[in-house]
């Protein structure tokens, strides 16, 4: 004989019983989905967690915290976009799942497209297992990689204080489309990834500000040693201009064959002192800029430009013929295809600067053997920056590098992949570029080699110097 099922006061199944039926009463349904999408939360949050404070770099860790957040909702694709100021645009950091994930990485998408660019200006997640009937989503992306969305959740990343850096989004959930309980899971695994962004990001400021106090330092006891050089060497020059005239008083009382061997044997410093002693100004002066702008860069400040009409191939010209010896000592060639510019205003010595960090970052990277050109191409029509532009590029068959580390370079973030090196040089290319109104563009590809490109605006001379009424 059957017992029928316990009941509450109220006639309703009490919590554990069954129906007549044999299901379990909704209300245990209900707890027991509840429990385990808790159990759920639990896991991923454990997971992200331990994986952030893990002895990795932050790239490798947030591209496991994805493959977690893909886990954890039973998903096939993930990508975390960082917002990239410069041009307000979005760009592809890390991206798991693609066939290809390389050829996303670094393609950047204006913050006013995509449902992307919908999250992270309003700070709400968006989740549609629809997509491709909405305007709004960029299929193209994934599509040139063979990659076909059908449901997604995009998910903001925020810093604390609520300010945006990114959004998170994970692609095509398996078996179904997303619910409420994958967007409170992948919200919460969002919100701790945004948190280990902004204090990686916290600590290497504070990385930073640690170095430039001391190359501040140093950059002040470089100028203290190096200014009596260039006082002595402007105290030489007047007094060997006192000697030869003395010398020559002495000498118009000797005999024409003794006369005749002073000079000789005084001949070469007397054509060559007032050129040395300028060298020497000139290397002092360049010292102490060269300090102050890496200083200025650790410090984050943008240098303001001393605009002049210059020469733009004699700069280019010049740095070329300086680094040549040493391409030459590593087997490597360096060759040019300047086409004539115009005279332009900027600034000499950050010019000059970018042109040498571009050819100095680019010997090592080329294996003997390689090449490294140097190519300047002047655009009069058009719009700065496809067109009214001069653009200086320096191309070589290197190592090329990943295409996240191109996409920081181009961003300007001090960025080295090479033992012991710091990424100033890089740095330093954006900073000269962005302080002429200029862009920095670029494509690398690894085994095959890197281009880099520097494109200042054809701006007029005038501009510098008015013509006088």
């Amino acid at each position: 004989m059957r017992r029928a099922a316990p009941s509450a006061p109220d006639g309703t199944p009490a919590p554990g019983a069954r129906t007549a039926g044999g299901r379990v009463a909704p209300r245990i349904e209900t707890t027991v989905h509840q429990l385990a999408v808790r159990d759920r939360q639990i896991e991923a949050v454990h997971t992200v967690t331990q994986l952030l404070f893990a002895k990795l770099r932050l790239d490798e860790r947030l591209r496991d915290v994805l493959t977690a957040s893909m886990r954890a909702v039973d998903a096939t694709a993930g990508s975390i976009y960082l917002h990239r100021a410069a041009d307000n645009s979005l760009v592809f950091q890390y991206v798991v799942g693609p066939a290809d994930p390389a050829a996303l990485i670094g393609k950047a998408m204006p913050v006013s497209q995509g449902i992307a660019g919908r999250v992270f200006l309003t700070g709400k997640t968006v989740a549609d297992n629809n997509p491709r009937a909405s305007v709004e989503h960029r299929g193209d992306i994934g599509e040139a990689v063979g990659f076909v969305t059908e449901s997604l959740v995009t998910v903001p990343l925020k810093t604390l204080e609520g300010d945006p850096v990114g959004v998170m989004q994970i692609l095509n959930k398996q078996g179904g489309g997303f619910d409420e309980d994958d967007i409170e899971v992948l919200e919460i695994v969002a919100a701790i990834a945004a948190t280990a962004i902004e204090n990686a990001e916290l600590q290497r400021e504070a990385q930073m500000a640690a170095v430039a106090r001391a190359v501040g330092n140093l950059s002040h006891d470089i100028k203290n040693k190096v200014a009596p050089v260039a006082m002595v060497a402007d105290i030489l020059g007047p007094d060997l201009k006192t000697m030869f005239s003395d010398l020559d008083a002495v000498t118009e009382r000797l005999d024409p064959e003794l006369r005749d061997a002073v000079s000789d044997a005084t001949a070469l410093v007397r054509e060559e002192y007032a050129e040395h002693c300028e060298i020497l100004r000139d290397q002092v002066r360049a010292v102490q800029e060269h300090t102050k702008l890496i200083s200025d860069v650790l410090k984050g400040i943008e240098t303001t430009p001393q605009l002049e009409p210059c020469d733009l191939n004699a700069i280019v010209r010049d740095q070329v013929h300086e680094l040549v010896p040493v391409a030459r000592e590593r087997g490597v060639a360096i060759v040019t295809d300047l086409a004539e510019a115009p005279s332009i205003a900027c600034d000499r010595y950050l010019i000059r600067s970018a042109v040498f960090n571009l050819l100095n970052n680019a010997i090592p990277e080329t294996p003997p053997g390689g090449t490294i050109s140097v190519r300047m191409k002047v655009t009069e029509a058009g719009v700065f920056p496809a067109g009214h532009c001069v653009c200086v590029e320096v191309a070589d068959t290197g190592n090329g590098m990943p295409p996240h580390v191109l996409e920081r370079l181009l961003r300007g973030e001090a960025n080295s992949t090479k033992p012991g090196g710091s990424g100033l040089g890089t740095k330093i290319v954006y900073n000269a570029a962005r302080a002429h109104g200029g862009v920095l563009e670029g494509e690398s590809a690894e085994g095959i080699g890197t281009t880099i490109r520097v494109k200042l605006p054809l701006t007029s001379c005038d501009a510098v110097h008015p013509p006088k009424a």
